[in-house]
């Protein structure tokens, strides 16, 4: 199943006809399309208020997808972030089952450190098993050895458009292990 959706929930002023009139941005939204980018989290936390009401405002069958904070990602570059890791999971788990993935965007200055992308998608992996989806931007997490890595933790790679590096545009993805069961009991 595929799941169409856009960062955040805004409705631009020339779109908002062809959504419902009624109920918040997030409402109207949902109305209409399946999935959101909560992009919000990567630059603030938010109140456990705050992830409970967006949950309430969206159909059953509706999935945000949580971008891991920046101070994970960006200040500390993935190193020493178990503590913030564990915190940013403890917020989003409100969301209950409205949470469908998280997203992990690396700065374009990250280049590509095998221990250290293991020890961080083996302790995500350790903590999680949703659906986890990387947006590389520097090349070197583009190569061989960064695939096979996403691979083994069933770490989806974003394909950006437009793409920083020309393999950026092309779409990687794994099953999870949830995904795999699913399959194989239909």
């Amino acid at each position: 199943m595929i799941l169409v959706g856009t960062a955040g929930w805004s409705i631009p002023r020339a779109e908002q006809e062809h959504f419902p009139g009624a109920g918040s941005h997030l409402e109207r939204y949902a109305s209409r399309l399946a999935v959101a980018e909560i992009n919000s989290s990567f630059h603030r936390s938010h109140r456990a208020t705050t992830w409970a009401r967006w949950r309430d405002s969206v159909p059953e069958s509706f999935r945000f997808s949580a971008k891991l904070p920046k101070a994970i990602t960006h200040s500390r570059g993935l190193k020493d972030s178990s503590d913030l890791l564990v915190s940013f999971l403890d917020e989003t788990a409100v969301l209950g089952n409205r949470l469908g993935a998280f997203l992990v965007q690396l700065p374009p200055k990250l280049i590509f450190d095998s221990a250290l992308a293991e020890e961080f998608f083996e302790a995500l992996r350790a903590r999680t098993a949703l659906a986890v989806v990387c947006e590389p931007r520097h090349e070197s997490w583009f190569g061989e050895s960064a695939e096979r890595l996403l691979q083994t933790f069933e770490v989806a790679r974003v394909a950006a458009d437009p793409a920083r590096v020309p393999s950026a545009a092309a779409v990687i993805i794994y099953l999870t292990h949830f995904e795999r069961e699913s399959r194989l009991s239909a």
